[in-house]
């Protein structure tokens, strides 16, 4: 099968949200830090209540309640602000250029910008499907990102994607309700 496309910062981000989404490591220093820097002002709070200052004490745990609850809406500017730079650093040449992809059961073929880039088929590691793209994942971390809205005949394509993933007996993951959060 073959599609002609073009990509977006819009989905270079939202590949790399997704990414960051799924990372063990992020999410337990996400954890790690929305639940322990709270517990430390608490801590805090309750020594100075052992040292009868009440006005520190409340203050220290207001920090912590104010964290605990506004640190994750930090959090999730600081990613997308992060990854915008990433982006317009390093792919801001690839912004609404048109790319040609090829694929069968034996290999991917990506051309753009003059470049050709041939994988075998074997190299897939995954395929992943959010709302507003397709991800097909290789095994040494990039990814093809096939942005849903972009593709013509996009029912034909995520079932030759389907049968691809069948074929090769790799997952296809379905997650119709990620969000960046």
């Amino acid at each position: 099968m073959t599609i002609d496309y073009k990509i977006e910062e819009s989905d270079y981000l939202t590949h790399q949200l997704f990414i960051v989404s799924k990372s063990d490591r992020i999410r337990r220093k996400t954890q790690r830090s929305k639940i322990l820097i709270p517990l430390i002002y608490v801590a805090l709070g309750l020594f100075f209540l052992w040292q009868d200052n009440s006005s520190l004490t409340i203050l220290f745990i207001i920090l912590g309640l104010l964290w605990y609850f506004i640190y994750p809406l930090w959090e999730q500017r600081y990613y997308i602000n992060h990854y915008k730079g990433f982006i317009k650093e390093n792919y801001k040449g690839n912004f609404g250029r048109t790319i040609t992809l090829e694929w069968n059961n034996e290999y991917f073929l990506a051309k753009y910008k003059g470049c050709e880039s041939k994988v075998l088929t074997s190299e897939l590691e995954d395929i992943c499907e959010i709302p507003t793209s397709i991800f097909v994942r290789l095994k040494g971390g990039q990814s093809f990102i096939l942005p849903k809205d972009k593709i013509t005949d996009f029912e034909n394509v995520k079932t030759s994607l389907k049968a691809l993933a069948e074929h090769l007996k790799i997952n296809y993951n379905l997650d119709e309700n990620w969000e960046w959060k």
